[in-house]
């Protein structure tokens, strides 16, 4: 009897140890979904002395790419279009504590996501939320966004949806969607 005692006890212990070696926290499994070429809208709301408080909506690209498959964090960017022209911005993004961290190399101030939530519906992942800036707890922003890339081989290989043609610095803004090749 105390044979199979220590044999189920020695198999737990096994058991418990190879759980733990192989799985991971929440905010590297945050970081693993974040990971890829995101799209949709952007609403922002600014005061005017003209117009009093208004709302801005631009069409938007933010891609986070993570630093490796076991990171909270990572590098990307975010292209945002005003009608034909564009900007785009590069940050350092992090998850701590369930909380995504964005630093925007052109920015004084770190971005917080808050309230938000990356779901499936449709065979679709969405991810909407607010942009709170860390420092005084002003929400800059709204989004909603739609995943439209995840995996970086896919997207060297093949392309991805992009609002963008090119690569690098000097790619021009496209209103059409590049198109992924039929048969890879």
């Amino acid at each position: 009897m105390k044979r199979i005692f220590t044999q189920a006890k020695a198999m737990f212990i096994a058991l418990v140890a190879v759980l733990a070696l192989a799985s991971c926290n929440s905010d590297q499994q945050l970081a693993y979904d974040l990971d890829g070429v995101w799209q949709g809208s952007i609403a922002s709301e600014y005061f005017s002395y003209r117009f009093g408080r208004t709302m801005e909506y631009t069409d938007a690209e933010i891609c986070f790419s993570q630093r490796g498959a076991w990171e909270a964090g990572g590098t990307g960017y975010e292209i945002d279009w005003y009608g034909r022209s564009y900007t785009k911005s590069y940050f350092h993004w992090s998850v701590r504590n369930g909380r995504i961290y964005i630093d925007y190399d052109d920015a004084t101030y770190t971005v917080v996501v808050r309230d938000f939530d990356v779901y499936y519906r449709g065979g679709q992942r969405y991810f909407n939320g607010y942009f709170d800036n860390e420092q005084t707890g002003e929400t800059l922003a709204h989004f909603d966004l739609v995943k439209v890339s995840s995996n970086k081989y896919y997207e060297n290989r093949y392309g991805y949806y992009s609002r963008q043609k090119g690569e690098g610095e000097g790619a021009e803004a496209d209103s059409t969607l590049t198109e992924k090749p039929a048969n890879p």
